[in-house]
């Protein structure tokens, strides 16, 4: 690219010359032409390995401006016998209008020419490594955010299985009692469980599913609690078509079902009630409050590890708002 720019600029000042001495005849502005090409040319590949060199010597940003000026010194010095070449070849023409200033015009221009090269060389190079050192930075930022999504990921799937094993342990819990007392509805609790696991193991590898896939299974989920809880639990889903065609991650509604029971008493003068609906763009998930004294186990790590895994999915937040009375979450559906 900078041949071609030295070509073209080559080319502009040949016309310009054939305007303003017009006493050269045209063969001589042709040579001119070539001269000044190969002039330019070699300049430029002088000028950019002595860059080179001197960069592989004082690779310190901080000696930029040093550099430059050394860069400058060191091609003028070596530049300066193309220059006298120069001369010798404007004095050969024997021509009126090339006197003694006028050739001393010249060569004070060219060597204006040969600093502006040498600054463009460091301007070229600074702007490369500028360039190089946003695409490094962020390219390090992107492989940092991938990092930290799939650290999460995993830290999700840990919590998942967490939740699994406590949830089936309270289930053989229950259906140990059904089994004596109604066998029957024992072998459809037995069912429905067999429906939960079956989409726990399809879904395993996945972090979002279809809000509607998740209804289905949540759905079998909830069946299993009322028969364990009967009317100390109280769970409502009114949700749209065009939220159950959206996404959310996996077991969201399970881990939320699970903390609202895990935090609240379940007591037959107050019920636990938890309202599931949507506004199309947002899922919301609310309980009333009736604190336990004493809680289960809990790392309280399940909310902030989703709100982290959403802020990876969405540029919308997760919303919570806990007032004294009531639980409620904002889900955005992606």
């Amino acid at each position: 690219m900078p041949y071609v720019i030295l070509i073209a600029f080559s080319f502009v000042t040949s016309v310009v010359r054939v305007f303003l001495l017009p006493e050269v005849d045209l063969p001589n502005q042709v040579v001119a032409f070539f001269f000044q090409v190969g002039l330019f040319t070699l300049s430029w590949t002088i000028i950019r390995k002595i860059g080179v060199i001197l960069i592989r010597w004082m690779p310190n940003p901080t000696d930029v401006i040093k550099r430059t000026v050394l860069q400058i010194a060191i091609s003028l010095v070596i530049i300066a016998p193309l220059e006298a070449l120069l001369v010798y070849y404007i004095k050969s023409f024997h021509l009126s209008v090339f006197t003694r200033p006028f050739i001393v015009a010249m060569c004070i221009a060219y060597f204006i020419f040969v600093i502006v090269l040498n600054l463009s060389f460091s301007a070229f190079y600074f702007f490369r490594n500028w360039q190089s050192s946003i695409t490094e930075k962020a390219q390090l930022q992107i492989e940092a955010a991938e990092l930290g999504k799939d650290k999460l990921i995993m830290k999700y799937h840990n919590l998942k299985n967490q939740v699994n094993p406590h949830f089936l342990f309270n289930t053989f819990t229950s259906l140990d009692g059904l089994i004596q007392t109604d066998p029957v509805l024992a072998s459809e609790f037995v069912r429905q469980l067999s429906k939960v696991y079956r989409y726990v193991l399809q879904n395993k590898e996945n972090e979002v599913v279809s809000l509607q896939t998740e209804v289905d299974f949540i759905e079998h989920y909830i069946y299993l609690l009322q028969i364990r809880y009967k009317d100390l639990l109280l769970i409502r889903l009114n949700l749209s078509e065009i939220a159950l065609e959206k996404g959310i991650v996996m077991v969201t509604l399970q881990m939320l079902i699970d903390n609202a029971i895990k935090h609240n008493s379940l007591q037959a003068d107050s019920p636990l009630n938890i309202q599931i609906w949507d506004d199309e763009s947002n899922l919301y998930v609310k309980n009333n409050k009736r604190l336990r004294k004493q809680i289960e186990t809990s790392n309280k790590q399940g909310l902030q590890q989703l709100k982290e895994l959403y802020s990876f999915l969405t540029a919308h937040p997760i919303v919570i708002n806990d007032s004294e009375a009531e639980f409620e979450i904002r889900l955005p559906l992606l």
